[in-house]
């Protein structure tokens, strides 16, 4: 767990320090996240690693939000745990297709525009002790984002019921 910066009011005086971070013990964990651009929807699960298992999971549940017949276009960067074997077969057998982007081209894909809010408004000027904290924090983002957009009746708000409750 890393303390984030921010900007806030503050009262004068001396200002509360943050705590060092030279061992994290607890380790980092990777936001999973899928936007619905039609639906305008934002969804995101949270795993201690980004594997290929953890990718493919996620992928089953994003198929599960969908009926079969309707065809998903997935827009993804070139990490390689998009490109495993296992990852590629189920797409293929799922009635979903990946589309890369170029390599350092990540700004092309139309959920980047939606990480900065997020960031914003779940991690600047925090110090949370524990990844449940976190974890809950972005949970009631996604939640309240998707509710305030309108969104929260669409197809892909079902992937939130059991996400980010810890993995």
């Amino acid at each position: 767990m890393r303390p984030l910066h921010g900007r806030c009011w503050a009262r004068t005086g001396h200002p509360q320090r943050l705590r060092a971070t030279y061992r994290r013990l607890q380790g980092t964990e990777q936001l999973l996240a899928f936007y619905d651009v039609h639906a305008n929807c934002l969804v995101g699960e949270v795993h201690k690693r980004k594997t290929s298992a953890d990718v493919l999971e996620a992928f089953q549940k994003l198929r599960a939000c969908y009926p079969p017949a309707l065809r998903l276009y997935v827009v993804m960067d070139n990490l390689s745990t998009h490109r495993h074997v296992r990852l590629v077969e189920f797409m293929a057998a799922s009635n979903m297709e990946p589309v890369f982007t170029p390599t350092y081209a990540s700004w092309l894909n139309a959920i980047e525009s939606h990480f900065a809010p997020l960031k914003k408004f779940t991690l600047q000027v925090t110090d949370d002790r524990d990844h449940h904290r976190r974890r809950r924090r972005i949970r009631k983002y996604l939640l309240w984002r998707n509710c305030e957009a309108g969104t929260d009746s669409s197809p892909l708000a079902t992937f939130m019921s059991n996400q980010l409750e810890g993995h």
